[in-house]
């Protein structure tokens, strides 16, 4: 799994973005009630909350135990498990039962090897189950991840640990799900350009999703980082006239298990 320092309170409050573009996956997911349904990388549990409220039985699956906490504290009737994504079964899961589907946003870009996530999502579901999904797709915040680069290795921090996430092309994926034992209905890769918040800058979303290197760096000279950070993110186009923009790319697929 790649590893980043979740703070939960945090990603719903300035972060809330992400799940809110996840809704319409929702949509395309249809999830009918009594179908069973694993939320992989489930983080606060918005997703979760939102099948079950439409009927479905969910499971949430995550690795970190304070996204946990948080989905737990907020959804007390949604059933969520901790477990690693690469490694996990229907024991782990509380379930006797293969699932209809499988269901995830803006999680599986964290999860590796891919290719073992994927396949123990094909081991969880019944033959013809689906599994939607968006995810980052190729391309997704390399200006973000340059502006941070350049600007530790300006500090001096050039050899900081900056988070390597998984952001396939839409043939990659494909291939590494038909390998799992899916039949890719829908593939699609698009940009998706990102307002942040009013009160956040690029700086801001680095110091949240990339967690690691903003720790090798010593807590005096963060107000330097975050400044270097913006200086650079600037110039890389990412503030407009309306505020700070992320620069997402996005890759959302539909599979059916075979």
């Amino acid at each position: 799994m790649t590893s980043n320092e979740w703070d939960a309170q945090a990603y719903d409050r300035r972060f809330g973005f992400v799940g809110r573009y996840g809704d319409d996956v929702l949509d395309v997911l249809d999830a009918q009630p009594g179908e069973r349904v694993l939320d992989l990388g489930c983080g606060t549990g918005r997703h979760a909350a939102e099948l079950a409220t439409r009927g479905a039985i969910v499971v949430g699956l995550d690795a970190d135990p304070r996204m946990l906490a948080k989905a737990a504290a907020d959804h007390p009737r949604v059933t969520f498990v901790e477990a690693d994504a690469t490694a996990f079964d229907l024991a782990q899961l509380g379930s006797d039962r293969l699932f209809d589907a499988c269901f995830s946003n803006a999680a599986l870009q964290w999860m590796t090897p891919q290719n073992a996530v994927l396949r123990n999502v094909r081991s969880v579901l019944r033959d013809g189950g689906r599994f939607v999904a968006e995810m980052g797709g190729a391309g997704n915040i390399a200006a973000l991840d340059e502006a941070l680069r350049a600007a530790l290795t300006e500090l001096g921090f050039d050899e900081a640990e900056i988070v390597s996430n998984y952001f396939p092309t839409v043939g990659v994926q494909s291939l590494a799900l038909e390998d799992a034992g899916f039949r890719v209905e829908l593939a699609a890769w698009f940009r998706r350009p990102t307002a942040l918040g009013p009160d956040t800058t690029a700086a801001d979303w680095t110091r949240h999703f990339r967690s690691a290197a903003w720790a090798s760096v010593p807590v005096h000279l963060h107000e330097r980082l975050a400044a270097e950070v913006d200086d650079r993110a600037r110039n890389g186009g990412l503030l407009t006239a309306n505020g700070w923009v992320a620069d997402y790319c996005r890759l959302r697929f539909v599979a059916v298990a075979r």
